[in-house]
């Protein structure tokens, strides 16, 4: 008891004074952040609901590649699916990450697969937060979650087992090392170039839409930062580790680095995004939504006024994204559908922080409201 007594227990005055502080806003945000976890989780959760887990997208061309890996020991260099006979040379990273759970775990491929996927998704949740919040602030960090859970392109990259999965949330941990590498010091070889080179890697033998992206975002950002020093190599060391990583491993597979002997390449694979979706052309708006490009807008702009730091990346992002999504105009007609996601990706986190500003411009005019109508009561 006398242990309790020395306890000095806050008083009315006080409690009230602490849920009206900051300390009562990070607590409705972390209610906020778990609100949105468990509707996003609960959705992804569907994955092991399948008859057969997962039973859509292009699961089975993988676990093919997957089995045989597992039964041989080593990586086919023969495609088996349209026929074989030919190269295999679709990047190994994300085949291997299942092949080498599912030795580990006895699980056959298929059902590794739509674990992993959920795994995925919830890391995707997790560097969407982290790289908002680094970029801005907390508060936009949890818009962007929000525009995230409903946006419908998302949902459908983060429920279907595929690469790209594992691409966009290596993508996105690449910039959030370029950004969280302080801006103010001289360049140096420090951990987060390291971790943004490996990170780079990774993407670069994940999935190749995706690596292609990521090199057209950094070789972007870089462009915008030549007269930084500085910034400009941050940018241009995972950009020279997606490229010499990729070329490698087309030199091993292919034994040549022109892409356009490629059939995607070749035949035009792909369907082209307009605003509204139709019998050939995928919807921007079916797609992302109809909020986030409004939003989208405020937050860019917002970051624009307050001189956000490294705010160029999320430019480079946005820019190099939307050109890769419409390259039909520039007559490549390349996988504009695929390119999308990561379009819808990029607006998601300046819509983010466009409902921060909505709510920080809200906040402080009820605030000075608040104010002058005290004002106005007393005597």
């Amino acid at each position: 008891m006398k242990m309790f007594e020395s306890i000095k227990w806050p008083n009315k005055a006080e409690i009230s004074d602490r849920l009206t502080s900051r300390d009562a806003a990070a607590l409705l945000r972390y209610a906020v952040i778990a609100a949105l976890f468990v509707l996003y989780v609960s959705y992804r959760l569907s994955v092991l609901r399948g008859y057969i887990i997962p039973t859509y997208g292009n699961t089975l061309y993988h676990v093919g590649i997957e089995r045989l890996t597992l039964e041989s020991g080593h990586y086919p260099t023969q495609e088996l699916s349209y026929n074989g006979g030919f190269p295999n040379f679709y990047v190994p990273a994300y085949r291997l990450l299942i092949a080498s759970q599912s030795l580990l775990s006895g699980l056959d491929p298929m059902v590794v697969s739509g674990l992993v996927t959920i795994l995925l998704a919830i890391a995707v949740f997790g560097v969407f937060y982290a790289f908002t919040k680094q970029l801005v602030h907390a508060g936009a960090a949890v818009g962007a979650l929000f525009f995230l859970t409903l946006s419908p392109e998302m949902t459908i990259f983060t429920i279907r087992a595929l690469p790209e999965l594992l691409g966009l949330f290596t993508f996105l941990l690449t910039l959030f090392f370029v950004m969280a590498n302080k801006t103010d010091v001289p360049f140096q070889f420090n951990v987060y170039v390291a971790l943004s080179v490996v990170a780079a890697a990774v993407t670069a033998l994940t999935h190749q839409i995706t690596l292609l992206t990521l090199a057209v975002v950094l070789a972007v950002y870089a462009l915008t930062q030549v007269k930084n020093r500085s910034e400009f190599l941050k940018a241009v060391c995972p950009l020279f580790a997606v490229l010499v990583a990729y070329g490698l491993w087309q030199l091993y597979s292919l034994h040549t680095l022109s892409i356009l002997g490629l059939a995607q390449v070749k035949y035009h694979e792909g369907t082209p995004v307009d605003f509204l979706a139709s019998e050939f052309r995928v919807g921007f708006f079916e797609r992302a939504g109809l909020i986030v490009l409004p939003f989208a807008f405020i937050g860019l702009g917002w970051l624009e006024r307050n001189k956000a730091n490294k705010r160029f990346l999320l430019y480079s992002w946005i820019l190099a994204s939307l050109l890769l999504t419409k390259n039909d105009l520039l007559g490549v007609n390349i996988f504009m559908d695929r390119f999308l996601t990561f379009f819808v990706g990029s607006l998601i986190i300046a819509a983010g922080i466009g409902a921060f500003a909505v709510l920080q411009f809200l906040d402080s005019h009820l605030l000075q409201a608040s104010r002058e109508s005290k004002v106005d009561k007393e005597p």
